[in-house]
């Protein structure tokens, strides 16, 4: 009889599981185009259905949903929220302080958080930093840890800042949907400042990652195009990291089989902040930047190699480290480069390490979601005490500090192999740290393989002079087969060297070029109307307000511009950049005080900020108030005692004063 029992439950399991594979996507019917894919390719379509793509976007769901809105209330963004539904079930965030309710009119997400989106005004989606927790069935706030709220000693974001939750730097179309739906256009309207967007599918879907036409073909009854077939492995690793980059949009319409950096500007690790001067993630960056900067990126490894395209999820096993083995210790050959062999004894504490917990160490972000690293590094204490890198040692070794782990790794590996890429990281950290150095720089540059560190080198050289050596050394990098290094070399040299870029054949090196030889071009060059073309899409963005600002400023269509900067300056009032600029250009119509107001603003704001303080000083001396001119450009020498136009303005107002 037990035994008839355990039966039963197998193959009562076995049909569970069976339902569970079989059972439809959360909104099947939307998906009019991927459905005919899964007639002929139902394996791969179960796959997908699975995968955090497919859960990239959906309506709200009872089912699904009614367990996060039961009357729950957090704290987030400065307001609470409490969490409801209405008579016919829709769902709601009511702000308890106003009694104002929103309507919520999406869901991304899925594991191991999920965000709600709001209804707003402009016709677009908001994304509220309150987010529930699957797992822990809790409400939390996203930015309760993030840097700009620990800078402020925990004050939340504020209201009327770019990073509030009805800032555009959490709107749904401008910052988020098109990773998160495919076929996304968010037909946003310049005039009107309002969004009307579209796209074909829901979610990550087949069309997104395979071109598809109108017609299935005549042969095989497919809808995905020919040339489809023909695609190089680097162009699937573009269309990847379309996505999964932090970058610029520089124009719409990318697709599969599209250059990335046609269509992209990449974020490199060039300022502070944003990425460690190692290339690993610091800032929610996602991992284009980091495995370009790899040797495994170099050398033409994709993402395909660890992770299937459909389920989303790794192609080998990560026990006893099989996935990093099929490389790593088989003698594999990429692009005739031989990838490594392990040979480094990875026992610590007496046991195994698996690979993935030294080389791909996890931080967590957005509050709840863990993701791993793909700058590929191993720790190196003695860069984590100079730099400030991150040491994934610490991870496991809570109870030890970096010089512990100096000793024990210098002990156990050879300085010329912990060494060899140590260069490059002090060149890029030095000058990120405002410590660097020509020299220093020039001899990482001139020591690299990696095309985009050569791009990040001769990006931080732009903070020193331009000695003649710089100058030779861009001058050659102009010729690199490399359009980010292309487009680094034309930044900063400027003149002939942009001239001639601005027939290249990729755009960001065109569109450098063009904004450094900006505004001597006339307004009927094409790469000008690129530039246009990229503020234009951009203008519900500060950034993109601010470029559409500068452009119709030098068109002579003052009024246009002058409505743009207060647009940028409206979208993020705590911007030093939008106000300085928009400062300028209101000195340059002669409305000097029109200007002091905002510089005034501006170092209330930010008064560590040394260009702020000497900004404000020059438009004090406009107005003829030397004497606080003069405290304005004092207080900028405190901040930056090399800041050596404030010192010279300060002189020469002391000589006057007296």
């Amino acid at each position: 009889m037990k035994r008839i029992f355990s039966i039963v439950l197998l193959v009562s399991s076995a049909l569970c599981i069976a339902e569970e594979v079989q059972r439809p996507h959360w909104n099947e019917e939307a998906l009019s185009i991927s459905r005919q894919c899964a007639e002929c390719h139902r394996k791969e379509y179960d796959l997908w259905k699975g995968s955090d793509h497919a859960w990239a976007w959906r309506q709200p769901i009872a089912a699904l949903d009614a367990e996060a809105f039961a009357g729950q209330r957090i704290k987030a963004h400065g307001m609470e929220l409490e969490m409801l539904r209405d008579a016919q079930g829709q769902l709601q965030m009511r702000d308890v302080a106003t009694g104002k309710v929103y309507t919520v009119g999406g869901v991304i997400g899925r594991e191991p958080l999920v965000q709600y989106l709001l209804r707003w005004k402009d016709g677009g989606l908001q994304a509220p930093s309150a987010a529930w927790d699957v797992e822990k069935k809790e409400w939390f706030d996203v930015f309760r840890d993030d840097a700009l709220q620990q800078e402020r000693g925990g004050a939340v974001r504020k209201p009327g800042e770019w990073g509030h939750w009805t800032g555009r730097g959490m709107n749904w179309e401008s910052q988020c949907a098109w990773c998160h739906m495919s076929g996304f256009k968010k037909n946003y309207d310049v005039t009107t400042d309002t969004f009307k967007a579209s796209w074909q599918e829901p979610g990550i879907t087949c069309i997104q990652c395979h071109k598809v036409s109108a017609k299935t073909d005549a042969e095989n009854g497919c809808l995905v195009v020919k040339a489809e077939r023909k695609l190089t492995p680097q162009q699937h690793d573009d269309n990847c990291a379309s996505c999964h980059a932090r970058r610029e949009e520089l124009t719409p319409g990318f697709s599969l089989g599209d250059k990335f950096d046609d269509y992209f500007r990449l974020e490199l690790p060039k300022i502070p902040g944003v990425f460690h001067p190692n290339g690993m993630q610091l800032e929610e960056d996602y991992c284009e930047t980091s495995f370009r900067l790899h040797r495994m990126g170099h050398t033409g490894v994709t993402c395909y190699d660890c992770h299937d395209p459909h389920s989303g999820g790794l192609t080998k096993p990560l026990e006893n480290d099989q996935l990093c083995l099929q490389c790593h210790g088989e003698n594999k050959v990429i692009n005739g480069v031989l990838a490594p062999q392990v040979k480094h004894n990875r026992l610590c504490g007496g046991r195994a390490t698996p690979c993935l917990e030294c080389h791909m160490p996890s931080m967590t972000y957005m509050g709840r979601d863990s993701r791993r690293d793909h700058s590929l590094h191993w720790p190196d204490p003695r860069l984590s005490i100079e730099l400030g890198l991150p040491n994934a040692c610490l991870n496991c070794h809570k109870d030890k500090d970096h010089e512990w782990c100096r000793q024990i790794l210098e002990k156990r590996y050879p300085e010329e192999r912990l060494g060899k890429y140590r260069q490059r990281f002090r060149a890029a950290g030095h000058a990120m740290q405002g410590k660097g150095s020509v020299k220093e720089l020039l001899a990482a540059y001139k020591a690299e393989k990696i095309a985009g560190w050569r791009a990040t080198l001769l990006g931080l050289l732009a903070q020193f002079p331009l000695t003649s050596e710089v100058q030779a050394v861009a001058l050659g990098a102009t010729q690199d087969k490399d359009a980010l290094v292309r487009a680094a070399a034309v930044e900063l040299l400027g003149g002939d060297a942009a001239r001639k870029a601005l027939a290249d054949k990729v755009r960001c090196v065109r569109q450098a070029a063009g904004w450094r030889l900006f505004p001597d071009l006339p307004m009927s060059h094409p790469v000008i109307k690129e530039m246009l073309e990229t503020a234009t899409h951009q203008a519900d963005q500060p950034t993109g307000a601010m470029q559409l600002a500068m452009l119709n400023n030098a068109a002579g269509n003052t009024g246009a511009a002058e409505a743009q900067y207060r647009r940028a300056v409206e979208r993020d009032p705590a911007s030093v950049v939008a106000r300085m600029d928009y400062a300028v250009f209101l000195a340059q119509q002669k409305r000097p005080v029109d200007a002091l107001r905002q510089m005034l603003e501006c170092s209330r704001e930010h008064p560590q900020n040394d260009e702020a303080q000497y900004r404000l000083g020059l438009i004090l001396i406009e107005v003829g108030q030397y004497r606080p001119a003069l405290r304005a450009m004092q207080k900028a020498l405190q901040i930056n005692p090399q800041h050596t136009d404030a010192r010279q303005a300060a002189t020469q107002l002391q000589h006057f004063i007296r």
